[in-house]
């Protein structure tokens, strides 16, 4: 567990950090973000590959699936948050900036390594739906309480500041949250497959 929490506070920053390169060099750094979310795929593949041989501790394929969908997930929300960190900033396609194509070319590897990742394999247990179930549970609840907050606040914005929020902007505000209550999802279902395979390892092997 702790090591996905790395990894996943290690995307949001590497995602941020992107944001803030492509800004200060006026360059498209989100193909870096893509090999960097294949790379890390690679990576973690072969290490389970070969836990999988030595000690058979590698995770459940539909644990493996979640963990390959945090990693991408948290890599395009540190993305968006720099972005929406520059409201004066128009970052439509085109318009001066390449934050636009970062943030699809970021989406577009998640989007592939997903599916590849999904056609290695997802068969489900009762115990992995039970987790699935929950952390849907923290996502939703989150994405409906994100939402209700950002539309408290529209309304009682000064006008001078309502005015200059754009709808474009207030769009990529409520993806930003979507993406957010996605992410918040997948941690929760990580924490309760580490709480579920203490628990196993607590009481140990069945005679």
């Amino acid at each position: 567990m702790p090591r996905s929490i790395i990894a996943i506070c290690g995307a949001l920053v590497i995602g941020s950090l992107l944001a803030l390169a492509s800004l200060q060099l006026n360059f498209p750094t989100g193909w870096i973000g893509a090999l960097v979310l294949v790379a890390w795929t690679m990576w973690a593949w072969r290490r389970w590959a070969k836990l999988e041989k030595t000690t058979g501790l590698e995770p459940s394929a539909p644990e493996r699936n979640v963990r390959f969908y945090a990693i991408g997930t948290a890599l395009l929300f540190g993305h968006q948050v720099v972005t929406l960190a520059y409201p004066d900033i128009d970052f439509h396609v085109g318009q001066g900036t390449y934050l636009a194509i970062d943030s699809w070319t970021i989406l577009a590897a998640m989007i592939g390594v997903s599916f590849v990742v999904s056609k290695a394999g997802s068969n489900r247990d009762e115990r992995d739906e039970t987790i699935i179930a929950r952390g849907t549970k923290a996502g939703f609840v989150s994405l409906i309480a994100g939402l209700v907050v950002f539309s408290f606040v529209m309304g009682f914005l000064p006008p001078i500041q309502g005015k200059s929020l754009t709808l474009f902007m207030a769009a990529n505000i409520q993806i930003a949250i979507i993406v957010a209550s996605l992410l918040i999802k997948y941690v929760v279902q990580l924490i309760e497959y580490a709480r579920d395979t203490d628990a196993n390892n607590a009481i140990g092997p069945v005679e």
